[in-house]
């Protein structure tokens, strides 16, 4: 009987962490479609594992860091959170293929906001020219 029950509750947990992961991906997707993004691609989350040495004991932990790309003004920009936590970042702005930081980059950015960034005289990384179209949605 056991032989049994150990399977089926194996099947049951991994099917309950799938379901929590893919419901926090849809809580950013709406969290970014409520900023005015439109167009959210399709989420993709990512575990980082971090340790720390505290006294003769290591502490291990890990993130689940949820991360979609959407598009404004003709470049793509891949908005990143960590899961079950509020707000989120510009994780990467993805130019031909290449992913310039954007250090200084504010957190949280409706789009209206972003647009308005896009369009100002700050700096900017390399390659932001390339995807920049003033006149796209």
């Amino acid at each position: 009987m056991k032989r049994k029950i150990a399977p089926a509750l194996l099947a049951l947990c991994c099917a309950a962490a799938l379901t929590a992961c893919s419901g926090n991906e849809d809580k950013f997707v709406s969290e970014l479609k409520a900023a005015g993004f439109s167009n959210p691609g399709e989420p993709s989350t990512e575990k980082e594992k971090k340790s720390k040495k505290i006294g003769k004991r290591t502490v291990k932990s890990s993130e689940k860091i949820i991360e979609v790309v959407v598009r404004v003004k003709g470049c793509d920009l891949e908005m990143a959170k960590v899961s079950g936590q509020s707000g989120y970042w510009l994780d990467e702005l993805h130019v031909n293929g290449q992913e310039p930081d954007w250090p200084g980059y504010p957190e949280n950015l409706k789009r209206d906001q972003v647009v308005k960034l896009l369009a100002d005289n700050t700096s900017k990384p390399t390659g932001f020219t390339a995807c920049y179209k003033p006149n796209e949605a």
